[in-house]
């Protein structure tokens, strides 16, 4: 059972035609154009064209364009072509040929003409003329549509025609009787007047030889003589020039003839042209100029042309609109034209050329008519009699119809069955003369003819009906009638329309853990009478048994994939195949799982920080679902691992970790997470170790204590671990006096396990500042806080001064001194001691 495509619904109104011409048999019309089209038409470059054939008669109406006799498209129901954008390729002749089941007419043609101006093409640039003669400069070419308007230049200034200049009808530039001042630079301007555009050529330097000779006379010469010219009657005017050379110049003269008689109107321009308005046949002939030197023996120069007025064809017998004649008989087609010159006779049928020479029935007669002998029912058509000549064209047409031929359907419909939504054809093509009228029916109902049209149902040319598209009620007996004048045929045949075949509930995109089961779901609706058969693909390919017993389909079209792993990925399509139409619809599985362990891990120092460490990697397989974050964990010093950041962008392949400490060794690794989870860890990274640092803390508990007069201890704990940023190495112990402008003097301990030092060697009863640092190998690190302590007290060193004793009275002694200067006393002065000695009295 064939299968067919739908192509969508096809809307026709319904036309009334009232009383066209060409009417056959039954309600059939032949096509006739409403309008003829222009006979040119100028467009600018880049605008859009539009040409349209209005054109009426029984439906279908088809339409094909031509291009200066090309074709430029098939038949089909456009009666418009259209072009976007202009460009000077488009110019040339178009018509359009319209068809319908009485045959087929060809319109009159329309020149489409585009506007456009090029560039000047490079020309002579010197040129050179003899003093006296005639100087003739020709326009530089450009290519241009319509012809340009030309204004002549010379070193900047405009020239006009006088009576020694002469610009021509072909802008040539004619400088008579040249004299010295007329050498320079001459170049044209070219305006299009359709399109604005303007252009200016390159200068030809003219250079006059010869001057300072005798100004002897010169001949007359005849420099551009008049052309053999073509003119169409009605036009508004045509022009002949002649431009003559002598000198001296001012006793040149210029006489008209036609035909021998001098004409003395319309004569202008320095007698150089002769102007004919409105010109008619009479005006037709040969025209001559004569050039006469005035007061001289010289003899007149002479140069002639040929005027021809041509006239338009017009029809002097046209045939009917309607002819009948009977088969086996002889009919003549009446068509007589007129014109000058005489037109030529053409003879088309359905838009086609006859070539008469080539067919023995058919005979152009002497005055054009078209005689054909032994009549068939196939030279039943469409006529055209076309007269051209160089004026023009005219065209005529008739539809003739060969007769006494009943109808006769000579290949029917036939029983059909459609899938809903789709198109159909029902045949039926028929023979007889005159040509048989075709209409559809369905029941009573009439659904297509000549005129009548119905949506959806098409008549086609052929006489078949096209149902585009069927739906379930169009199902029934289809009737197709042929009618002419000698009677009626009728054929007639069943059309099933079946439901179509539909995939309703389609395959869905879905996304599955590796491991996990997968379904995809294949409901259809379908015509009860007809079966499915469900087909599925993966990737293009077929799934069968050997697919293996992980892939499952039930008898409703599910497809059932256990056990999925990444080799189910991809797009799987169902198909579902049966009488009532195919379809087919797909989705794509996609199998999760734990992300790859991210690769080549590396970790480096920061070039561009201290204390920090950059670590990179490459982008690991995600699982087939996209990751989340990073985790990366670190090992400090051979420590257990432990995380260092939980959430890392996942678009990065390189973090920089700070804050480290110096003098400790890093290793690095890390895994990716997606939906499903957290992958493997990477391999770990080469261990990193950050350079020493001087330590970043004092040490710590700082404390001094006088031992004795001249000794102080010093006592302390090392900086905390975390700021030693290496292997301590010693300690240095700074101090000297305090509130002195004194320097420090120092002590080195070499020995990062001692943590006191004695200073001895102070001075007796003296406050000392001191400072304690650590040291290790990259250097010094930080003082701590400032302590103060006293050396002990000493034995005062001066004796009090000015020591004096008075008896008071018989007991009583008082003694009386100077303290001692409290530098000397080495200690706070608690207090005097007095030694007295008794002496006795001899």
């Amino acid at each position: 059972m064939a299968r067919l495509r739908s192509w969508g619904l096809l809307c026709f109104a319904v036309l009334a035609l009232p009383g066209p011409p060409g009417a056959g048999a039954q309600d059939d019309v032949s096509p006739y154009f409403k309008t003829e089209p222009v006979r040119s038409q100028v467009h600018l470059e880049g605008n859009r064209l539009v040409l349209t054939c209005m054109a009426e008669g029984s439906w279908p109406l088809e339409f094909k364009w031509l291009h200066n006799s090309q074709e430029l498209t098939k038949f089909s129901l456009e009666y418009r072509y259209m072009i976007t954008s202009l460009d000077r390729t488009h110019a040339g002749f178009y018509r359009c040929i319209v068809r319908n089941r009485m045959g087929a007419l060809l319109q009159r043609q329309t020149e489409v003409q585009v506007a456009y101006m090029g560039s000047f093409e490079d020309g002579e640039a010197q040129q050179s003329v003899s003093h006296g003669e005639a100087a003739v400069i020709r326009a530089p070419r450009i290519a241009s549509f319509p012809r340009p308007q030309v204004t002549w230049f010379r070193d900047g200034r405009k020239i006009s025609p006088s009576s020694r200049v002469a610009i021509t009808l072909e802008n040539t530039l004619v400088i008579l009787s040249t004299v010295a001042p007329d050498a320079g630079r001459y170049y044209v301007q070219a305006v299009n007047d359709k399109n604005g555009d303007n252009k200016t050529s390159q200068p030809i330097t003219l250079t006059v030889a010869n001057v300072g000779g005798p100004a002897d006379p010169i001949a007359p010469t005849i420099i551009v003589p008049p052309k053999n010219t073509s003119v169409v009657a009605g036009t508004s005017e045509v022009t002949m020039e002649c431009v003559a050379n002598a000198r001296p110049l001012i006793k040149l003269h210029i006489v008209w003839k036609k035909d021998g008689v001098p004409v003395s109107s319309g004569i202008s321009d320095y007698s150089r042209r002769l102007t004919i308005l409105h010109p008619t046949l009479s005006d037709s002939g040969f025209y001559e100029c004569e050039a006469v030197l005035r007061s001289s023996s010289v003899p007149a120069v002479t140069a002639g042309a040929f005027l021809a007025v041509l006239e338009p064809p017009q029809f002097v017998r046209e045939p009917e609109r309607h002819i009948t004649a009977e088969m086996e008989k002889v009919v003549a087609i009446p068509c007589q034209a007129k014109g000058v010159p005489p037109p030529e006779m053409a003879w088309y049928k359905d838009a086609a050329l006859l070539q008469l020479e080539k067919l023995s029935r058919f005979q152009l007669l002497e005055d054009g008519s078209l005689q054909i002998s032994g009549l068939l029912p196939d030279d039943t058509g469409m006529f055209q009699c076309f007269a051209r000549n160089a004026a023009g064209e005219v065209q005529t047409t008739t539809y003739l119809a060969v007769t006494s031929i009943a109808p006769n359907i000579t290949r029917g419909p036939q029983d059909s069955t459609v899938i809903d939504g789709m198109s159909v054809i029902l045949n039926c093509e028929t023979s007889g003369a005159p040509r048989p009228a075709i209409t559809w029916q369905k029941g009573e109902r009439v659904l297509a003819s000549g005129s009548v049209q119905l949506p959806r149902f098409t008549l086609l040319e052929s006489g078949s009906l096209l149902v585009s598209p069927a739906h379930l009620p169009d199902a029934g007996t289809y009737t197709c009638l042929a009618t002419n004048s000698r009677g009626v045929d009728e054929a007639s045949a069943d059309l099933v329309v079946w439901a179509r075949t539909r995939i309703t509930d389609p395959p869905q995109d879905q996304s599955v853990i590796k491991g996990t089961k997968a379904v995809m779901s294949c409901g259809v609706t379908h015509d009860p009478s007809v079966d499915v058969r469900y087909v599925w693909e993966k990737d293009g390919a077929p799934l069968g048994p050997e697919s293996g017993p992980r892939v499952r389909l039930d008898e409703v079209g599910t497809l059932h994939i256990s056990q999925t792993w990444s080799g189910d990925i991809g797009t799987y399509t169902c198909k579902v195949i049966s009488a009532g139409g195919n379809d087919s619809r797909s989705a794509h599985l996609r199998v999760r799982q734990l992300p790859h362990a991210p690769e080549s891990p590396v970790a480096a120092l920061s070039p561009q920080e201290k204390r920090a460490i950059n670590l990179t990697w490459a982008k690991p397989f995600d699982g087939n679902s996209p990751l989340l974050r990073y985790v990366v964990e670190v090992s400090e010093n051979n420590a257990p691992w432990t995380v260092l950041l939980a959430s890392v962008d996942p678009e990065v392949t390189s973090v920089t970790v700070r804050g480290l400490v110096p003098a400790r060794s890093y290793q690095f690794r890390l895994c990716a997470v997606n939906d499903v989870g957290r992958g493997q860890f990477s391999k770990d990274t080469e261990r990193v170790s950050l350079p020493e640092e001087p330590p970043s803390a004092p040490p710590q508990n700082v404390i001094a204590s006088g031992r004795t007069n001249q000794s102080i201890m010093i006592q302390w704990q090392p900086p905390p671990e975390s700021h030693q940023n290496g292997v301590l190495k010693g300690y240095i112990i700074r101090y000297c006096l305090a509130g002195l402008p004194v320097g420090y003097q120092f002590k080195n301990i070499t020995n990062a396990e001692v943590n006191n030092l004695l200073l001895e060697d102070l001075i007796i009863w003296t406050n000392y500042e001191i400072e304690v640092a650590a040291y290790n190998s990259a250097g010094l690190g930080v003082y701590s806080m400032k302590v103060t302590e006293w050396t002990l007290q000493g034995v005062p060193t001066v004796p009090p001064g000015n020591v004096q004793a008075e008896a008071t009275n018989s007991t009583t002694i008082r003694f009386t001194w100077n303290p001692p200067s409290p530098q000397f006393i080495n200690g706070i002065n608690q207090g005097y001691k007095q030694h007295l000695e008794v002496e006795p009295i001899p």
